[in-house]
């Protein structure tokens, strides 16, 4: 886990609003491919969401993100905040609730890891920013999504674990 670096440092809450990118380590790229919150269903009065490649799903209701409490707070172009990170689950995607007539609870999970070596902190769950995964979803059209630790999907998971391959979600400050 990357926090266990003796340089790095883990914050809990960041000033600023951000976008996230998936950056493959043995890429050249050094920013990443931008990730949106990809649709994932619905049901009366709320709309369920999971973190995918814009390549595979170009739309971008949301934005820009905030870190605030160990909690990641979704914002329309508008700056509404209806929409939370749900709590990261090994094998599932990095998803999401929103509901303007709920208050969808905010899982106090998240965190941002600044080390030396990146340009941009990292995404962590519970503490660790190097078990995300993209793995295309097998389902028509399938959205390429972002999953927290691969080790736990399980067969029926609608991921193939062997064309997933491993990322870290930078933070990317919003312009």
């Amino acid at each position: 886990m990357i926090k266990c670096q003796a340089d790095a440092q883990e914050i809990d809450t960041l000033p600023y609003n951000f976008t996230l990118a998936a950056w493959n380590t043995s890429n050249t790229n050094t920013t990443g491919t931008p990730l949106v919150l990809g649709q994932n269903g619905a049901t009366t009065g709320a709309t369920f969401y999971v973190t995918s490649t814009w390549a595979s799903y170009p739309y971008n209701d949301y934005p820009s993100i905030q870190l605030v409490n160990n909690s990641l707070h979704a914002l329309t172009a508008s700056g509404d905040w209806f929409t939370n990170a749900t709590t990261p689950t090994s094998g599932r995607p990095l998803g999401w609730l929103a509901s303007r007539y709920y208050k969808p609870v905010a899982a106090q999970s998240y965190s941002a890891i600044r080390i030396p070596a990146s340009s941009f902190p990292l995404l962590a769950a519970n503490g660790n920013a190097t078990s995300w995964s993209l793995c295309p979803a097998q389902t028509a059209g399938g959205q390429v999504n972002v999953i927290f630790d691969l080790n736990g999907a399980s067969a029926g998971s609608g991921y193939d674990v062997n064309e997933c391959y491993g990322v870290v979600l930078h933070i990317v400050p919003s312009e």
